[in-house]
Order: C-alpha cells, then sequence, then structure tokens
C-alpha cells in the first residue's frame, strides 16, 4: 500500500443522518411551581423531553400571576447554538 491508498476516517467523511425532532406527547398548563417542578422529575424519570415557556396571566384585582406550559416531548430537544455568537 502507498501513502496514497491510505486514508485516515475523520468526523467529517461520516455522514450521520440528523436526528429527527422529539415529538409532542401532551401539554400541561400549570398554576405552581411546585407542579411545575413535580413534572419536570417525573420527565426525568420516565426520560422523557420537556420544553417550558412561562407567561403572566391578568388576576380580577389588576394584579398578574406566573402560570406555565409545559410541553412533554418523547425525547430531549436539542439546542442548536448560533455560528454568530
Amino acid at each position: 500500500m502507498t501513502d496514497t491508498d491510505m486514508h485516515a476516517v475523520t468526523d467529517t467523511d461520516i455522514k450521520t443522518e440528523e436526528e429527527p425532532a422529539p415529538e409532542l406527547i401532551a401539554t400541561h398548563y400549570l398554576t405552581s411551581v411546585d407542579e411545575l417542578v413535580e413534572h419536570l422529575r417525573a420527565a426525568a424519570q420516565l426520560d422523557l423531553g420537556v420544553r417550558v415557556s412561562s407567561y403572566l396571566v391578568a388576576d380580577e384585582d389588576g394584579g398578574f400571576t406566573a402560570r406555565w406550559e409545559l410541553d412533554l416531548l418523547t425525547s430531549s430537544p436539542i439546542h442548536q447554538e448560533d455560528d454568530a455568537e
């Protein structure tokens, strides 16, 4: 074998398919941090992914109350970092 016949395999040579996006199982609307933590712990034990959003709801007295939306996913979503940073 000559040097030209040998080729080192690198990560750039291996073409991998991207992981499929996790599928949504259910969405839960939660009213307390304790509920949110309970759902997060359960998802972690079941090895499921989650996506959490928080939002405010107007009260009758003119104030606001925090609420959370938790999406339960088949696996953890992968966050892609921006190259511009």
